[in-house]
């Protein structure tokens, strides 16, 4: 090791202040990262992916059981949703203030969820009156599961031309430097 040139120690009131000193400025920084990371978050519309979920501006998208719910940033439930692209394209809309589209949004995948609960619901219980030999039971639960199938299309077509028209929308993608 190299010899001290000063072979002098520093005494414990300057060790004692060093660490006050880094201690006062670890937190000085650490409180400005979180308020300017807050005031990101809340001006400009970033997606930011957490183990667990994202955060989308002002809002949390959180995973739960195969079901996407939107937490605002109170922590306060704002909806659920089946698919993960609805939940972030819904918070987007909601901060550029395009309530109508997010509405839409919100009501075509709510349908499209609903849609897929009722296709599971009367294939498990037409699968039931089989195993009982039930056929009048199944022959109502084959007419509801072709109606409901028949649904189903249209209700995905309209959700996914609802997410595609958010690839279009001015001002949202691009930021003038």
């Amino acid at each position: 090791m190299a010899k001290s040139r000063t072979k002098r120690k520093a005494s414990t009131k300057d060790i004692e202040e060093i660490n006050r000193v880094t201690d006062a400025f670890t937190d000085y920084v650490r409180q400005w990262t979180k308020k300017e990371a807050r005031k990101l978050a809340f001006s400009e519309i970033v997606i930011i992916p957490a183990t667990w979920g994202f955060q989308v501006g002002k809002f949390s998208v959180k995973s739960s059981d195969h079901v996407w719910q939107v937490y605002n940033s109170f922590n306060e439930l704002q909806h659920s949703f089946g698919d993960r692209r609805s939940a972030i394209t819904w918070c987007i809309f909601d901060q550029i203030n395009k309530f109508k589209l997010r509405d839409r949004l919100w009501a075509e995948d709510t349908k499209l969820s609903n849609l897929v609960q009722d296709q599971k619901h009367y294939t498990y219980s037409k699968q039931k009156a089989l195993k009982k030999k039930d056929l009048f039971s199944v022959d109502v639960f084959n007419a509801r599961l072709a109606e409901v199938e028949s649904q189903l299309e249209p209700a995905k077509q309209d959700l996914e031309k609802t997410l595609k028209s958010a690839k279009y929308l001015k001002g949202i993608w691009e930021k003038p430097l």
